[in-house]
């Protein structure tokens, strides 16, 4: 590491140039390409006519997260305090068709302000490396502020009183066992139930909290960069966030659920240490699905959208000997094949993560998308078996045709491969470096006593 203000050597790269190990280790690895025609065709035997439908949903829910960490002061690099910040754009369908006036190429500037006007946005404030949160050591703060937020009522569906703390116990049936205290590694099982979200370690005398099932703690040291454990809350508490709205939804009225889409900046996935709740949000939608069928309603449209990462790189390099209008599912060994170039690691690729499914569509104006559609199934229990099912199109008859109507309807020119409702969402809840980033900045330096 230098010293502050000292310059890199301009010949410090010359041993490395010259060094006969290197070159030799360069020799020796190989990377993925775009494909030659001769490859390029033979992959794109792979995809089919896409499945057409003019059904589209009544209500559009489109989710985005942003997280902000930054040294509080230069002389204390490593002293931060994270900002989280998740916003949810809901819109009538009919509102969306209604933004150009009849006879007229223009969009109305009022209905779009007030399509904006629908965005909710919900902030969180997490202490960093460094940052003592009422007195407690740092990791313990944390564990405190991360429940402290969950349980407040801006995670609350309105009229429902219900937080993405009480999902918790919903996803997983009514009570959480933490096996040890994250406070001194000791003691335990400590067992919750609703109404009982905190517990006394026998050991330490710390108090363990029902939160602390999600295991965001874990990364976060007195010393160094936690911007790692700001970005798996956000990651965690948007897909949450999204369950507790289902969830709340459906109990109100079932129909309504029935017509809605999802749609989420990213995959259906949950990274890290949260990842365990993967397999109860699948379970959970699961069952909403099974819920609307045994009505007599379609099952809602719950889908990712990736923009960027390993398939979206693969679909944008294959698009153009891709013909419009047509779709892949990624099957575990088309992703070993032709995105990773080695052999699947495991029996079923994202076993411990993804709780979707990846399709690569080409909408008929030649856009590009990566579309993770919410697995049809309750578990993943036969490893090979589900990594066959996941990928086969037949199990998502219920979903295919809608999901690229709907994405064929609302995609949109602004950015490469966009649709909007993810995009505003997005605008609502990025916060920019500047001056977005700078102010929280001045914020954190007032009022941190």
């Amino acid at each position: 590491m230098p010293y502050e203000g000292q310059q890199a050597s301009k010949r410090g790269h010359i041993d490395i140039v010259k060094n006969d190990d290197v070159k030799k280790f360069l020799s020796e690895c190989a990377y993925l390409t775009q494909p030659g025609d001769q490859a390029a065709v033979s992959i794109a035997a792979h995809y089919k006519p896409a499945p057409k439908c003019d059904v589209l949903p009544q209500l559009v829910v489109a989710s985005d997260g942003s997280a902000y960490s930054e040294p509080i002061d230069k002389k204390f690099p490593s002293t931060q305090v994270g900002y989280v910040k998740t916003s949810f754009m809901a819109f009538d369908m009919g509102d969306y068709n209604g933004l150009v006036t009849p006879g007229s190429p223009f969009v109305d500037p009022y209905a779009a302000a007030s399509l904006h006007n629908k965005a909710r946005a919900v902030a969180f404030t997490l202490p960093g490396s460094n940052v003592r949160y009422k007195g407690l050591r740092v990791q313990d703060g944390f564990r405190r502020a991360v429940y402290e937020q969950l349980s407040d009522e801006r995670t609350q569906i309105p009229r429902g009183g219900f937080s993405v703390k009480d999902m918790l116990y919903h996803l997983e049936g009514g009570q959480i066992a933490i096996e040890k205290c994250p406070s001194c590694g000791q003691g335990g099982p400590h067992l919750f139930k609703r109404g009982k979200d905190e517990s006394a370690c026998s050991g330490c005398g710390a108090t363990v909290y029902v939160t602390d099932s999600l295991r965001i703690h874990e990364q976060i040291s007195d010393q160094g960069d936690n911007s790692s454990a700001i970005t798996r809350f956000m990651n965690a508490v948007e897909h949450l966030q999204l369950a507790t709205l289902l969830k709340a939804m459906a109990d109100n009225n079932l129909s309504t659920v029935s017509g809605t889409a999802i749609m989420v900046d990213g995959p259906l996935a949950l990274f890290g240490q949260p990842a365990r709740y993967h397999a109860s949000i699948q379970a959970f939608y699961y069952g909403l699905f099974e819920r609307c069928e045994s009505a007599g309603l379609p099952p809602p449209l719950i889908m990712g959208m990736q923009k960027d990462g390993m398939v979206m790189e693969h679909a944008r390099a294959l698009s153009p000997h891709l013909k419009n209008g047509t779709f892949c599912a990624i099957s575990d060994q088309y992703r070993a094949e032709f995105i990773n170039g080695i052999a699947p690691l495991t029996d079923n690729f994202g076993h411990e993560t993804y709780y979707g499914q990846d399709f690569i569509y080409k909408t008929d104006s030649g856009r590009i998308f990566d579309v993770c559609l919410a697995y049809p199934f309750a578990n993943k229990r036969n490893r090979k078996e589900f990594s066959g099912q996941k990928a086969d199109p037949k199990n998502y008859d219920r979903w295919l045709a809608r999901a690229f109507a709907l994405i064929r309807h609302l995609e949109f020119d602004l950015y490469e491969n966009s649709v909007v409702p993810v995009a505003l969402a997005h605008r609502h809840a990025s916060i920019s470096l500047s001056p977005g980033g700078t102010l929280l900045d001045v914020l954190t330096k007032k009022h941190l006593s």
